[in-house]
């Protein structure tokens, strides 16, 4: 389970043992976010970039240093040429 679910799960706990006047439901979550807090971010990170490349994620694009995708050969991706086929977006007409 990723972080952030962890954390939203622990927090949804909290709220509804508050609105129920529950003070072991919110011991367990306010328990459950801070574990889900010490755990490592990167882990999930790294493991969701296993996943992309097992996808086969890696046809020309890549991620840069801020996550922003990028074309893997950029002056192949600039010289490439683009033909209108009708509903297509603006681009090179035929």
């Amino acid at each position: 389970m990723t972080t952030f679910r962890e954390k939203a799960e622990a927090q949804t706990e909290q709220v509804i043992g508050q609105m129920l006047g529950d003070e072991l439901l919110v011991r367990e979550g306010q328990s459950r976010l801070r574990k889900a807090d010490s755990a490592e971010p990167s882990e999930d990170r790294a493991k969701e970039r296993d996943e992309d490349r097992a996808k086969g994620a890696d046809q020309g694009i890549v991620r840069d240093e801020r996550g922003q995708e990028q074309p893997k050969d950029k002056a192949r991706a600039q010289q490439v040429s683009r033909v209108d086929k009708g509903g297509d977006p603006p681009g090179k007409k035929a």
